[in-house]
Order: structure tokens, then C-alpha cells, then sequence
């Protein structure tokens, strides 16, 4: 998992208990699967959870596909 740290990464979350959400150092854990190559770029390979967090609300990536598939004009999608 990715795990990052800054000064622009958040400290944690408003009312609510964040240890789960980072490492014992004070490394945000983002829930991106990555490897990294010999160049030290990083291949985003799966998430831990199928669901994201966008400005606060849970998205689950299956649902937005399964909307998109609705539509005659899409024969497939995969949202990321």
C-alpha cells in the first residue's frame, strides 16, 4: 500500500478516529496498491477497498459503471 507524508497531506479526519488511517510515523495510508519500477515510478495496480472518497462521500466504482453501462452509446467502461 502507499503510504505518504507531508506537509500538505491531512493531519487526519474532523470527528472522527484516524489511527487506522496511518502508520505508527505519521505516514498517510491512501489504500492505492502500487509497485514501483527501477526509474522510481509507480504503477497504480488495485485499490484496497472497491469504494473511494470524494469531497467526503463514499463512491463505489461499480456503481458509476453499471450506470454508464445503461447508456446504448457505452459497450464498456471501467471507472478508476
Amino acid at each position: 500500500e502507499m503510504c505518504v507524508k507531508g506537509p500538505n497531506v491531512t493531519s487526519g479526519y474532523l470527528n472522527r478516529d484516524s489511527s487506522d488511517d496511518f502508520t505508527k510515523d505519521g505516514y498517510f495510508r491512501t489504500g492505492d496498491i502500487v509497485s514501483m519500477d527501477e526509474k522510481g515510478y509507480f504503477t497504480l495496480l488495485d485499490r484496497k477497498k472497491d469504494m473511494i472518497l470524494v469531497s467526503g462521500f463514499n463512491v463505489f466504482p461499480n456503481e458509476i459503471e453499471s450506470v454508464m453501462l445503461d447508456s446504448d452509446d457505452i459497450v464498456d467502461c471501467a471507472v478508476i
